[in-house]
């Protein structure tokens, strides 16, 4: 097959790098992939180094673009591609629009946010990657599938992120117990208020008087991060927080981790590394991975909703702070689950089955591509076209 991948941006980040890692896959099962993304962004550099066909999109981070339309059409024309996958909601609107509506081309969108986009079609294959997802989307996408966040376990293990040498590349010292969190520090669910969240508890000491807190990404609230980190360092008089900016490769901020903190993806190669997690969300969630927890992880995906925000992130943390035989227990119990569930290349065998299925599953609707079209001319003369849940 012939396949064309278009990413919604570069910028370290789980949904992106996912596509890079699931394209880099589909290639390696014997198929022509190219990948169209906007310019910038660190994660050209581990494109490359995969080995993937890339072009470069005329613009960023705009949508609709007439213009990243127009190089979409241009590209699946010119490699003749059998199918067309866009990840997130941007995209989805630029290929539907684009290749889809033009010239047939069979489409498959994939969204790892936490609802569907409205300006997603119905009619073409939707992978999203929570149960509760699938089932609510179900209502009203003609094809949903559910495929958790594939984690490549061989490049993402205890070993593979510099050993003891990733603590000393910080100053950590074998007394310092390290969170470590991984994200694009920007508003998106709440993660730099999370981020925020961890360094008020690490700056207050007491029992948590062992805890450093490292940071690694880059976003909008960098400076936002590196400002309140500062304050944070004068006041307790040591080095709690170190934000380590944008990493080409985060896999040393996972292997200098004693408890990684997170959501989706980036949690998940937490555990990959045989770390103990802590699951934060949106509106001060926070949680604990351990046996009670898992099936509601499993069920609503790597992340949750409404909690009371450094309070529940120090009860989820100080039974870990204070019991290394219960950190190493729930390291075990969390490499355990990725590896039995989320493993990349099963996730690639069952892309390679959708891409197939893909020419029956969405052929062109008139009616869903109109409601789209519509959507976007409605919502783009309001000057307000944004993510937006799905209704009816």
């Amino acid at each position: 097959m012939r396949v064309v991948v278009y990413v919604h941006h570069m910028e370290i980040g789980g949904s992106q790098l996912n596509a890079l890692e699931l394209a880099r896959e589909t290639a390696a099962r014997g198929h022509d992939v190219v990948v169209l993304a906007p310019p910038g962004g660190a994660l050209w550099d581990v494109a490359r180094g995969f080995g993937l066909e890339l072009e470069t999109l005329p613009t960023h981070l705009t949508w609709p673009s007439p213009r990243n339309m127009a190089h979409a059409v241009s590209a699946v024309r010119r490699l003749r591609a059998d199918v067309v996958h866009a990840y997130e909601w941007g995209p989805a609107i630029d290929v539907a629009l684009g290749p889809h509506l033009l010239l047939g081309t069979p489409a498959v969108v994939t969204t790892l946010s936490m609802y569907v986009s409205g300006y997603i079609p119905r009619h073409v294959p939707l992978i999203v990657g929570t149960r509760l997802l699938a089932q609510e989307a179900a209502a009203r996408h003609r094809d949903v599938r559910l495929m958790e966040p594939p984690i490549d376990t061989t490049a993402n293990a205890p070993g593979t992120g510099g050993g003891a040498a990733a603590r000393d590349r910080w100053g950590f010292g074998p007394q310092d117990v390290v969170l470590s969190v991984v994200c694009r520090l920007s508003d998106d669910l709440d993660k730099t208020a999370g981020v925020l969240e961890a360094m008020e508890l690490v700056g207050r000491g007491g029992w948590t008087g062992a805890l450093c807190l490292l940071v690694a990404g880059e976003g909008p609230r960098s400076a936002d991060v590196a400002a309140r980190a500062a304050e944070i360092n004068a006041a307790a008089g040591r080095r709690a927080v170190v934000v380590a900016g944008a990493l080409d490769d985060p896999r040393p901020a996972y292997e200098a981790a004693d408890v990684v903190l997170g959501m989706g993806s980036s949690v998940l190669k937490g555990m990959a590394f045989g770390k103990p997690v802590v699951v934060q969300g949106e509106r001060g969630f926070w949680r604990r991975l351990d046996e009670q927890s898992l099936p509601v992880f499993l069920e609503q995906g790597w992340y949750g909703s409404g909690g009371d925000g450094v309070a529940a992130l120090a009860d989820a943390l100080e039974p870990l702070v204070r019991r290394p035989l219960l950190r190493a227990t729930l390291g075990t119990f969390g490499q355990r689950v990725v590896t039995d569930r989320f493993s990349l290349a099963s996730s690639a065998q069952h892309l390679e089955q959708i891409y197939r299925e893909a020419p029956a599953a969405g052929r062109r609707s008139a009616r869903a591509l109109a409601r789209t079209a519509a959507l976007v001319a409605r919502d783009t003369a309001r000057g307000r076209l944004r993510e937006r849940p799905a209704h009816g």
